[in-house]
């Protein structure tokens, strides 16, 4: 009942229910069944569904009873999303998604008012795959004004993020700075171009960590107020692989006044990090540059935060001038030649 084509009898193009033969298909006068499969409707020749209908003209019917705003009619905003859903090749499956109980739920909200019809509006709905979905079609069908799709993902995410958050305090912290912050920066990129997945995730890392570091705090017995730098000095030792995401946020509090002005460490990355040569005698001292830190993490600390000293010159000096019963930790051991001499 869905096979379409030219029957290969009398080459008429149509619907062709009838057995197959030498490998096709044929239409029903050839193959001799009585009874017709044409819509009462529209005249359709295709599968027929109840009250001898074609699927689109059900799935008009189906719409127009979703979509009615209480006056008996459709209402007028919802038109276009009527028209782009029947453009479909596939109405059966659109028949399907209308099934969906919480789609039944949206569309008969947003068509009585009940839901305004924004992107706000939607944003505080459930679930969110099935409204991401409808909000999809709204957009294509030109109901709503085009967003990058990406924001609006995460736009949900921090609302669920916060959600979870007990203390007052920081849920309030929390949601400033993703919605303040975050969603302005993001919006102002989207308004530049698509925003890429790694964007949005970065974002997410971003707020993951600064709940992370006010929950670390509270553990200390301090708030985001009275932070010290001898705090943030051992934020930063502890939680070395969060420095980089972490410090977007402790930039945002100090820039708002909700931190005093501290200093941040270096966000540098492992790439970049040279071997520790430190025994005992000669702890690390973190390296010589900011740039090249040490990947026992002392070198991550700028050297006005470190209590160790820098090498000294007497550190570099030459083999013949230090005792060979301590060498120094930045002694260059030679590697033996590949061709010893003959003699």
């Amino acid at each position: 009942m869905r096979v379409r084509g030219s029957c290969p009898i009398c080459r008429t193009d149509r619907l062709l229910p009838g057995p197959v033969t030498a490998g096709n298909s044929i239409c029903r006068d050839c193959a001799g069944i009585t009874r017709d499969f044409f819509c009462d409707r529209c005249g359709f020749e295709g599968l027929l569904l109840g009250g001898r209908l074609c699927e689109r003209c059900t799935l008009a019917d189906t719409l127009t009873r979703r979509l009615d705003d209480g006056s008996g009619h459709v209402a007028p905003p919802l038109q276009p999303l009527i028209t782009s859903l029947l453009e479909t090749d596939r109405p059966k499956s659109r028949l399907i998604w209308l099934r969906n109980p919480n789609v039944v739920r949206l569309l008969r909200g947003l068509a009585t008012g009940t839901i305004p019809l924004t992107h706000e509006g939607l944003h505080h709905e459930a679930p969110w795959p099935t409204v991401a979905h409808l909000r999809d079609l709204l957009m294509d069908s030109g109901v709503l004004p085009r967003i990058d799709r990406q924001l609006l993902l995460y736009q949900r995410w921090p609302t669920e993020r916060v959600a979870t958050i007990e203390d007052p305090e920081h849920h309030r912290l929390l949601r400033h700075f993703a919605t303040w912050h975050q969603m302005r920066r993001l919006r102002t990129t989207a308004e530049k171009g698509p925003l890429g997945r790694s964007r949005t995730h970065q974002a997410k890392q971003e707020a993951t960590q600064a709940g992370a570091f006010h929950i670390w705090l509270a553990d200390r017995g301090r708030t985001i107020e009275h932070c010290r730098q001898a705090d943030l000095d051992a934020w930063h030792t502890e939680k070395l692989a969060a420095r980089r995401p972490a410090q977007t946020f402790l930039r945002w509090c100090m820039k708002t006044g909700r931190m005093p002005g501290l200093t941040l460490h270096p966000r540098s990355s492992p790439r970049t990090r040279r071997h520790c040569t430190s025994t005992a005698d000669s702890p690390c001292s973190g390296g010589s540059s900011t740039t090249t830190p040490c990947l026992c993490g002392a070198a991550s600390l700028p050297h006005s935060f470190s209590s160790v000293p820098s090498p000294s010159a007497a550190s570099f000096a030459s083999p013949s001038t230090t005792s060979p019963s301590s060498p120094s930790a930045w002694e260059i051991h030679r590697l033996p030649s590949r061709n010893p001499s003959p003699n």
